[in-house]
């Protein structure tokens, strides 16, 4: 399947509240290494670079990345640096087609939750099948990799914001009726 159709897919399933607010990218340079990178409303927040991946690891796969290919290990929580949502070569731009793939096509958003992927993890706080009452109670984890963290809170005050559906007394008698 081309980027560009998976891509669409996994958009297509983002909460109303993020629809054109929240996109994933991804593009190949010459050297076939390429990038991904997720934004919000215009702003890159993560990028998935396969060249730094290879640079500083010896596999450009993260660990977590379901994939016979050779494996780098994931960035211990210790050893982040404060403030970045997603350390320099910790996932590439396959780690993300990957991620993709797997949440459309094997895992679905409720299993994704409990993926030890983090992309995977993130692209289903994205998606409107996920209510807010359980992402509230994912967002008491402290554990969370800083990339589900940065989407989840971003995701949360927006639902926050909308307005709400409800019905008074009288038209809830009349559909019951």
């Amino acid at each position: 399947m081309k980027w560009s159709k998976l891509k669409q897919l996994v958009e297509d399933g983002f909460a109303p509240s993020l629809k054109g607010r929240v996109h994933i990218y991804s593009t190949a340079y010459q050297c076939s290494c390429g990038r991904g990178w997720f934004t919000i409303d215009g702003e890159e927040i993560a990028d998935l670079s396969t060249m730094l991946s290879g640079s500083i690891y010896p596999a450009v796969n993260h660990e977590a990345t379901n994939t016979r290919c050779a494996k780098h290990p994931a960035v211990p929580m210790s050893d982040r640096t404060p403030g970045k949502i997603v350390e320099p070569g910790e996932f590439s731009r396959f780690d993300l087609h990957k991620a993709c793939w797997e949440y459309i096509h094997n895992i679905g958003p409720d299993r994704s939750l409990l993926s030890n992927n983090p992309l995977i993890v993130a692209l289903s706080v994205l998606s409107e099948k996920i209510g807010t009452r359980k992402l509230k109670l994912m967002a008491k984890n402290s554990d969370l990799h800083p990339l589900v963290k940065k989407l989840l809170e971003f995701r949360l005050a927006k639902e926050s914001k909308m307005p709400s559906f409800s019905l008074n007394s009288n038209e809830a008698e009349e559909i019951e009726t």
